[in-house]
């Protein structure tokens, strides 16, 4: 089988902001998996999709500890603060989605990083996608077709086309995983806050500390979206 990547990152992010980007743009892309496809997934509007304020937020927060580290203290507030507010924003995003973390689905190869010896809390919390990656499904055999409307939806998403994308890989029964990048919506927005504390006292390497504590928080998930409409059982004949 061949397989294939899509990154997309913060493309959409960026050309929703008027811009254009690559995956290169992302400080940390999230890696593609290679998933089977899952017999039970839906194809719908929501797939993929990225918070542009969550997304900002997670930027900010690493310009935030760049800053620390080159003892730039006032750009290291003024990051906080933007970050701060992209999170306050990011609150009321539609793409936010509710799940225990035990529930979210590790991408192929990778291990989530929990920080602890306990095991994944199975209470289920807010989560804000804020950065990933488009892989070819496991059954993705290339044919001139197929490769063609890959080869579309990836500058479709490049243009900002996410709904456009999503059809041009159904028409061509293409199907694809999205590897998500997710922040755990409260804890990521206390965290942050505690940092902006931190800063303001002049306590810089506890803000830098609070904030290294904010991207440890950061999840994995994998969502499956299936163009080729799955084989119906034919009744048997009696």
């Amino acid at each position: 089988m061949t397989k294939s990547r899509m990154w997309v990152s913060a493309v959409l992010l960026a050309a929703l902001a008027g811009g254009t980007a690559t995956a290169a743009d992302s400080p940390h892309p999230a890696s593609a998996a290679n998933a089977a496809n899952s017999n039970n997934a839906a194809a719908n509007k929501d797939f993929g999709k990225l918070s542009q304020d969550g997304f900002a937020a997670l930027r900010d927060i690493r310009l935030t500890r760049l800053a620390i580290f080159d003892g730039n203290t006032d750009q290291a507030k003024q990051d906080i603060e933007n970050a701060s507010e992209s999170l306050q924003k990011a609150q009321s995003d539609d793409s936010i989605y509710t799940k225990a973390e035990s529930d979210l689905k590790t991408p192929s190869g990778m291990t989530q990083a929990h920080g602890s010896a306990q095991p994944a809390d199975t209470t289920p919390i807010k989560w804000l996608p804020v950065d990933g990656a488009f892989a070819l499904g496991e059954d993705y055999v290339a044919t001139p077709e197929k490769t063609k409307a890959v080869s579309d939806a990836d500058a479709q998403m490049k243009n900002g086309n996410h709904d456009q994308a999503m059809d041009t890989l159904k028409l061509a029964h293409v199907n694809v995983v999205f590897d998500v990048e997710v922040a755990p919506l409260e804890k990521t927005i206390a965290g942050v806050e505690k940092a902006k504390q931190l800063l303001d006292k002049g306590q810089y390497f506890e803000a830098n500390q609070a904030l290294k504590s904010v991207e440890g928080g950061m999840r994995y998930d994998v969502q499956d979206f299936v163009a080729t409409p799955q084989a119906k059982k034919t009744a048997q004949a009696g």
